[in-house]
């Protein structure tokens, strides 16, 4: 039996051309955004911090943050994939700018390339059942 919805944390990246940082997963061979789990009692800053060090090795300072959203998004996972132990995420949403000294390097199996886009080609990269989530967040971002 699946566990139920998994509290996270989910970075959009953007850099000095308004485009966002986007990663293709050798886990399931789609696009996502830096994502991940939050740890019990952290914070969603402390969470967002985690993560992109974890999964790009870098390190963000506070004024690197541009918004927390207050409007979460939700995916489901598929149900059928034994992969997946929780039913789905409920993810906050971190706008970050991205600077030039960040230098990103992924640390894990989470990428194995990473791609800038225009949010509005978001829809050309197959990021399956995260999709309209992902829309949200990036209208809610004001991107779209």
């Amino acid at each position: 039996m699946k566990r139920g919805i998994r509290k996270a944390v989910m970075a959009i990246l953007m850099n000095d051309e308004n485009k966002v940082l986007i990663g293709s997963s050798p886990r399931d061979g789609g696009y996502k955004f830096p994502q991940g789990g939050l740890e019990p009692n952290e914070t969603i800053i402390t969470g967002i911090k985690r993560e992109l060090n974890e999964e790009l090795g870098i390190a963000i300072v506070d004024s690197d943050i541009i918004q927390v959203l207050s409007e979460k998004v939700r995916y489901s996972y598929p149900p059928e994939d034994p992969y997946f132990i929780y039913e789905g995420q409920e993810l906050s949403v971190v706008k970050i700018k991205y600077t030039p000294n960040m230098q990103l390097i992924p640390q894990d199996d989470e990428f194995d390339k990473l791609y800038w886009i225009a949010p509005s080609d978001l829809y050309k990269y197959n990021t399956h059942f995260r999709n309209d989530a992902y829309m949200q967040a990036l209208k809610l971002c004001g991107l779209l």
